[in-house]
């Protein structure tokens, strides 16, 4: 996912004494800033997917309330991955809008991208998918490799394409271990078409574009949810295109103090709206085929309305008034370290899992050692969190940041 380091652009964060919050844009700057509640709300999404993965692959509920009741709040965590959308919306279009003067717009920005993404990205396919099985072959425990695929699969995979293989053929097509990249492929594709778009098109009309896709992705969504292509609908970048549109609208928005003002004033009065909306409709849905005909409606709306909740928590973290509740707990030090390390949590946490309920870290059989299930599920996820944290820090202080110093050379400044 994207690093949150916005360049020219931050958010005045000032304490609201005489001022309103709402009414502080973006100002014009030299130095590039780290934005705190950016931060904040990376490492929310970041804890929603781990949560919902740790819960799919390590835990065995039964019909007790208290196991329905978590099954229920691990089983959105899914959301978090719309929470990354709205966030790369918004920060690549900053970065994008405010760098268009560049003379080497485009060299710049695909080489910076290439810097942070590809690195970790291509190391971990070719250690889990041809170091590890390789060492565990040797060890005579091939049962434990986390990544069972296809030729085909692999090469999916290793082009940013696999979101359209399991859209066609469906996630058990790829490896459990592989299925969530299918999200950053949506965001490589967004990152190789949207740069001819933002240097092309005035902002009103950029704008006015992402209005477009965000009513073109609902319709796709219900096509293919007509044609019985569920993961297409929730797989495909066309179908995704809401939440990074919305992102982006905040973005362009925050370069205009008028077009801001509006943004603000329509985030507070749809933020709350959305999510009271979001819960009946997801009822609704649980609810079967009593509804067949409007099941693909209300799927699809769904999703805008997990984009429009999270493009309103962004508006209202970064207006949030520097001594306030939201600031504070969007910049609470605890969210604001899983945001820095989101990226590498996010592609390893999965196969760690995998491989760690392989040998024996999973609900039904710590159940047998501790004697409690409540005990043995709060240990598979303490246990799964620290592996993933600790693989993380590894790679960044190892491997990343070693990667991000050539941002530092001087073809990859921007002017």
């Amino acid at each position: 996912m994207v690093s949150g380091v916005t360049p020219r652009a931050s958010v005045s964060l000032s304490p609201c004494s005489s001022t309103d919050a709402s009414q502080a844009v973006p100002k014009a700057e030299v130095a590039r800033v780290r934005i705190p509640v950016l931060d904040g709300l990376r490492g929310i999404a970041i804890l929603f997917v781990m949560v919902y993965h740790f819960w799919l692959y390590g835990v065995a509920l039964g019909p007790t309330l208290w196991e329905r009741v978590y099954s229920h709040a691990a089983g959105v965590g899914w959301v978090g991955v719309d929470l990354f959308f709205v966030l790369s919306g918004f920060l690549i279009t900053g970065i994008l809008y405010d760098s268009r003067s560049d003379p080497h717009y485009y060299r710049v920005f695909y080489a910076r991208r290439t810097v942070r993404i590809f690195p970790l990205y291509y190391a971990f396919l070719t250690l889990f998918c041809g170091i590890v099985p390789m060492a565990l072959g040797l060890l005579h425990h091939p049962e434990l490799v986390p990544i069972h695929d296809s030729t085909t699969a692999k090469l999916f995979a290793w082009s940013y394409t696999v979101n359209w293989y399991e859209g066609f053929k469906g996630f058990s097509v790829v490896s459990a271990s592989l299925r969530h990249f299918w999200s950053l492929s949506v965001e490589e594709q967004f990152y190789l078409a949207w740069p001819f778009l933002v240097l092309t098109l005035t902002r009103r009309r950029l704008m006015a574009l992402c209005g477009f896709l965000m009513v073109l992705a609902f319709l796709v969504r219900i096509i293919c949810l007509r044609l019985h292509l569920p993961d297409a609908a929730y797989t495909w970048t066309l179908c995704r295109m809401d939440s990074l549109a919305i992102g982006a609208i905040v973005a362009l928005a925050a370069r205009n103090p008028r077009d801001w003002q509006v943004v603000v004033n329509w985030a507070g009065r749809l933020t709350l709206p959305a999510l009271s909306l979001i819960v009946p409709l997801m009822a609704l849905q649980d609810l079967g085929t009593q509804f067949v005909s409007e099941q693909f409606v209300l799927s699809s709306l769904n999703y805008s309305l997990f984009g429009i909740f999270f493009g309103g928590c962004l508006v209202t973290a970064m207006c949030a008034c520097e001594k306030s509740l939201t600031q504070r707990f969007v910049s609470w030090p605890f969210l604001r370290f899983f945001g820095k390390y989101s990226y590498c949590l996010y592609i390893c946490h999965l196969p760690l899992i995998v491989i760690a309920a392989k040998v024996g870290l999973h609900s039904d059989r710590l159940t047998k050692v501790l004697g409690n299930k409540f005990v043995a599920i709060i240990t598979v996820n303490g246990v799964a969190f620290l592996i993933a944290i600790a693989f993380a820090l590894a790679s960044w202080h190892l491997f990343e940041k070693h990667w991000l110093r050539l941002k530092d050379l001087p073809f990859l400044q921007r002017t």
